[in-house]
């Protein structure tokens, strides 16, 4: 059924609905069924942080921003484009956050963020019980802080009673997707990024799940990402401003779901999307677990993805700009070439790929009297892009080597980031803009789940209309973020965040 006519007589144009359920605000976009963006909204949400360590949210919250924002995209949308007939609805979130509900759908606390790292004191013991139980290969990935079955380990130690009450376990869109339709249910995209998950399989391990005492039937029963999962119900329908009955995808993990907006479906294929942390993503034919360590091995929507995952990137630079007192054009203009400029480690929440080290933490080095804040702000940038350097470089070393890269968000918005990228990576960048690649690929799920798409590359390809530049690697670049990454490595191996980290006055030393 349309949504709010603007002119009488006016056939409705056919559109679709993402939800980006991100880190700290969820973006509501509407998408036409030939790939344009008609009108997007975000809405914030904080963070509670009541312990050190600890990141949560409030499920409530992330329902009332997705209020705010659905109405808000769609009064956009409607005023520029006339009368809209919404036909389907998908979603993608953060991926690693969860939340424990019980029978009738509440929460039984609130969700644990990805950002959370309470579990320090958990982590060896994980890694072990999955060594001892050769269960590695089935995970794949690195028993790291911040993925998903750490934290419930800490829960079932020190709150056994919101596991006891707990019902079913869900990712973050999931619990959205419950709230929008009724369902309980998740996808193989997010499971796999769970560590309680067997990724070659593509569906959860119960040898896990006994191995860490974890409620039976706790783990919801998995659907494919561009299924229908559900229609939305009489009542959300009523608060967003929709009729109901839209049919509802099972969606996918922020990263996935970025993909299918643009694109990198096929092994080769390739992005890079910079945004509060920054991913680095190989589509692989096959789940092939890194023996190293450095890297994710997750689900796709159709098949694999191997992942490079950057705590620090938009992050880092936002906490930069605040400490110097600059505008945001101002830091990006900040000079990143120059040999003379001090060396930051943006290490400030721990860091993922290259260390997967929870624990590491940043500085300045090498800082001169000389040094004025538009050095220091250099330094920032320049650190920031030789972290995904390296988390590209940890790709390549694994097998996968991107003849070229797509990217989106954050910073690539702004010519000299991505050409400073562009020149680090040696490798050409095309960044597409097109508004959130996340609720574009979302709403193109949501788009197959209602038969609006044939299949998924049918929609994968109405994304590909997208505005897009290509930033083309300088030919004198290359030495000077050869030379950078070289230094960090090196400064990395001599256990430099592990000393800092450790120093017997710092208050967060176990985060």
């Amino acid at each position: 059924m349309p949504t709010k006519p603007t002119r009488s007589g006016a056939k409705a144009r056919v559109a679709l609905l993402g939800f980006d359920l991100g880190t700290s605000s969820l973006k509501a976009l509407v998408l036409a069924q030939d790939g344009t963006v008609l009108g997007e909204h975000s809405e914030a949400y904080p963070t509670q942080r009541p312990h050190p360590g600890w990141s949560e949210q409030d499920p409530d919250a992330w329902w009332a921003a997705c209020v705010r924002a659905t109405r808000a995209a769609l009064e956009t949308a409607t005023r520029a484009h006339g009368l809209l007939d919404v036909r389907g609805i998908g979603l993608s979130g953060q991926m690693h956050t969860f939340v424990l509900v019980d029978r009738a759908g509440r929460a039984v606390r609130p969700a644990v963020t990805w950002m959370d790292t309470r579990a320090q004191d958990q982590l060896e013991h994980v890694r072990r019980e999955i060594a001892a139980a050769d269960l590695a290969e089935r995970v794949a990935n690195p028993v790291v802080l911040g993925l998903t079955l750490l934290p419930l380990v800490w829960l079932r130690e020190h709150e056994p009673a919101s596991l006891d009450a707990a019902a079913s376990l869900l990712m973050a869109k999931d619990a959205l997707r419950l709230r929008l339709t009724g369902s309980f249910g998740s996808e193989p995209t997010d499971a796999s990024a769970t560590l309680l998950a067997d990724v070659p399989e593509r569906t959860w391990s119960a040898p896990v799940a006994q191995l860490f005492d974890l409620p039976p039937g706790l783990l919801p029963a998995l659907g494919a990402s561009d299924a229908a999962a559900g229609a939305l119900l009489r009542e959300p329908a009523a608060e967003l401003g929709l009729p109901a009955g839209i049919p509802v995808a099972y969606g996918a993990g922020d990263q996935q779901a970025a993909a299918v907006g643009m694109g990198t479906l096929r092994p080769g294929d390739a992005q890079l999307m910079v945004g509060t942390g920054a991913q680095a993503l190989a589509v692989r034919e096959r789940a092939e677990r890194d023996p190293s360590g450095r890297l994710h091995t997750f689900c796709h929507v159709e098949g694999f993805v191997q992942q490079a995952s950057v705590n620090n990137a938009g992050s880092a630079l936002a906490w930069v700009r605040a400490v110097l007192g600059l505008s945001w054009p101002a830091l990006y203009a900040a000079p990143v070439r120059s040999a003379g400029l001090p060396a930051f480690v943006p290490y400030l929440t721990g860091e993922r790929t290259p260390l997967m080290k929870g624990h590491a933490r940043g500085a300045w080095l090498g800082v001169g009297a000389s040094h004025d804040a538009q050095a220091l702000a250099g330094a920032a940038v320049a650190g920031v892009v030789t972290s995904i350097r390296d988390g590209v470089e940890a790709l390549r070393a694994h097998g996968a080597a991107p003849r070229a890269l797509r990217g989106s968000g954050g910073g690539l918005r702004v010519a000299s980031f991505a050409q400073a990228v562009a020149d680090a990576l040696e490798t050409p960048l095309t960044v597409v803009d097109q508004g959130s690649a996340s609720g574009v690929g979302a709403a193109l799920l949501g788009g197959v789940a209602a038969g609006v798409f044939a299949d998924l590359a049918d929609a994968a390809a109405r994304a590909a209309r997208a505005d897009a530049v290509t930033y083309e690697p300088a030919a004198d670049g290359a030495d000077l973020w050869r030379a950078r990454s070289a230094w960090r490595q090196a400064l990395d191996g001599l256990g430099f965040h592990e000393h800092v980290a450790a120093r017997p006055e710092s208050t967060d030393a176990a985060a």
